[in-house]
Order: C-alpha cells, then sequence, then structure tokens
C-alpha cells in the first residue's frame, strides 16, 4: 500500500501550521499562493477531509490537520537526519552523532573530549543539537538527538538506555554575610523561612525542581523562579536570599569571595548525570560507541567532567558493581 500523501504535501502542513496563511506558506517553499492552493486541495482530497480552517486572518490545523503536522515534523526531521547521515559517512567516512543537553549545564569541557574522541574514534564526526535542550528525552524519542544528557533519575521508559557519567554537588549559595554563612551545612529547616531562589530545569515530566533536589523536610514558603542563573546571582549576592546551585556554576564567585556556599544535609547532595540512547540502538552503534568513548574520557584525572568538580571516578565503580 502507498502513502496518499507525499513529503511535499507534508511540507505545506508544516508551512501552514508555522506560517498561518496559504500565500506566506507558498513563499517558504518557494511557490506560488496558487501552487500552494493547489497542493492543499489535493491533500485533502487524497485523505477526504478538511486539513485547515479558512477565515479572515489565515488559516489553523483540523484536528486531521494537526495530527498531519505532528507527523510531518517528526518524518521530515528524521528524513533530513537520515540525509545527512548518509552525507557525512559518504563524504568523509564518518558517522554523525548529534548531541542534546539538558538545561543547566555548560560546555567548556567540549573541545577537550572531541580531542580524545578524534584519537579514540575517528570513524565518528559530533554534532549539538540546541533545539533539545527543552525536551531531550523527546528529541531522542523523535530522532532529532542520538545522544541526550540528562541529569536526575532514570524515567522507567524502556524506550531508552541510561549511562551514569557523573555526580553533580548541589549547594546552598548566599551572600558572605548572610544569616546562615556560619553553619557547615544548610538544611529545608534553616531554609524554611528565607527566600529561596530557583530557576526551571527542564519542561519534560519527571525532571521538576523537587523531583531534582527531593521533597524539603519542611517547606520552603518562599520559593521564587528565575529564568537564568545569572539573576539568581546577582540577587543573593546582594544579600536577598539563598539559591540552590551545582557548585562548578558559581566557582567564579566563590574565588573572588562574593558568594559562599555550604553542603546541603550533613552528607551533602549531588544530582546524577545521565547519557541516554535508544534502548533499540544496537550496542555498536556511533550513538553507543559516543558514550563509551565519553566513559573513557570522564575517568581520566584532571579530564571529562572533573573539570566541573563532578566526581566522574565513580562512574568506573558503578560499572563494575553493576
Amino acid at each position: 500500500m502507498h502513502p496518499r500523501l507525499t513529503t511535499n504535501h507534508l511540507s505545506l502542513l508544516i508551512a501552514l501550521a508555522e506560517a498561518g496563511s496559504v500565500a506566506a506558506a507558498g513563499t517558504r517553499l518557494g511557490i506560488t499562493q496558487s501552487a500552494a492552493s493547489h497542493r492543499l486541495r489535493e491533500a485533502e482530497r487524497r485523505l477526504n477531509a478538511p486539513l485547515v480552517r479558512r477565515s479572515a486572518t489565515g488559516v489553523t490545523l483540523t484536528e486531521e490537520g494537526e495530527r498531519v503536522y505532528a507527523f510531518a515534523d517528526r518524518f521530515l526531521r528524521e528524513l533530513s537526519r537520515l540525509e545527512q547521515d548518509i552525507e557525512s559517512v559518504r563524504t568523509d567516512g564518518r558517522n554523525l552523532v548529534r548531541l542534546g543537553q539538558a538545561t543547566y549545564s555548560r560546555y567548556h569541557w567540549l573541545p577537550a573530549f572531541l580531542e580524545f574522541l578524534e584519537e579514540r574514534d575517528p570513524t565518528l564526526s559530533f554534532d549539538l543539537a540546541g533545539s533539545a535542550t527543552a525536551r531531550p528525552l523527546g528529541s531522542l524519542r523523535e530522532g532529532v538527538v542520538d545522544v541526550s544528557t540528562v541529569f536526575g533519575r532514570p524515567t522507567a521508559s524502556r524506550r531508552y538506555k541510561w549511562t551514569w557519567l557523573a555526580s553533580d554537588p548541589i549547594v546552598a549559595v548566599m551572600a558572605p554575610d548572610h544569616r546562615l554563612a556560619d553553619r557547615s551545612h544548610i538544611d529545608s529547616t534553616l531554609m524554611a523561612d528565607e527566600r529561596v531562589f530557583s530557576y526551571p530545569f527542564a519542561s519534560e515530566p519527571g525532571f521538576e525542581w523537587e523531583t531534582m533536589i527531593g521533597p524539603p523536610t519542611t517547606p520552603y514558603r518562599r520559593v521564587t523562579q528565575l529564568p537564568t542563573p545569572e539573576a539568581a546571582i546577582d540577587l543573593i549576592r546582594a544579600g536577598y536570599g539563598v539559591a540552590l546551585f551545582s557548585r562548578w556554576a558559581i566557582e567564579p564567585e566563590l574565588a573572588d569571595g562574593t558568594l559562599t556556599a555550604r553542603p546541603i544535609g550533613a552528607d551533602g547532595l549531588s544530582l546524577d548525570w545521565w547519557a541516554v540512547t535508544r534502548a533499540d540502538d544496537p550496542p555498536d552503534a556511533p550513538s553507543n560507541r559516543m558514550v563509551a568513548a565519553w566513559l573513557d574520557w570522564s575517568r581520566q584525572a584532571k579530564k571529562g567532567f572533573g573539570t566541573l568538580s563532578f566526581d566522574a571516578a565513580m562512574a568506573a565503580m558503578r560499572k563494575a558493581g553493576g
């Protein structure tokens, strides 16, 4: 059975959803408004269903149109990725691996890793997918990326394979003259009446702020979410509250003495970072080969996630034990 719609129809649905009018969609696709209208009518005729609603302000997708659009977006992304992969292999003999990384992260470790990867597995090439930041698992599932780095706890989904990379120490951060600065460690009881600044980790279910750090023993009564860590740093440096950060994120401020940090709880608190791949990727797939290289690189002294004050040496111990 052959599909009734072609990639031309799918491209038009995406353009219509994004542009909001037939004329603008045609311009995006490099065709006339008349040709775009004809293509739309043809798609609706082949499906025997309306795909758009027309109004004086433009067009919106019907329920059927939304379903086709959702498929078209995934399909054309995957097709584009496949084409680039094949082109990459034919051009330089390498397999392309795309990385998506969750928010709350930095990339200053990346150049050193790419140098290591070039020596360890020269058949792999590497690219970043910035669009995956807000949806690292969704982007992996849809084929936008091949590997996603995320923090927190593995989900129960069997779609993914989780490989532990490193542990990220979380600290309570405050001005040096803050009333809690002389404490050996901080807990939720001490922070209950403080203004606690945080920022969203990710939009995917299972990666909410409290999921990452666990529910506090004593609820925080005044929590303010800010869009960027820099905004929180400015406020706590001025003495307006306390924030929870990865220690590496505020190393410059700790070094110049404008902020101070205390462990969370007597035993400290950390987030686990994971490299996530699709569970059905074979062991020798480029994605899994890159993760294996990542683990080898991270175990090296003064390299890998150790540059972020992460505990990466434990990865070898966990692997040996599990």
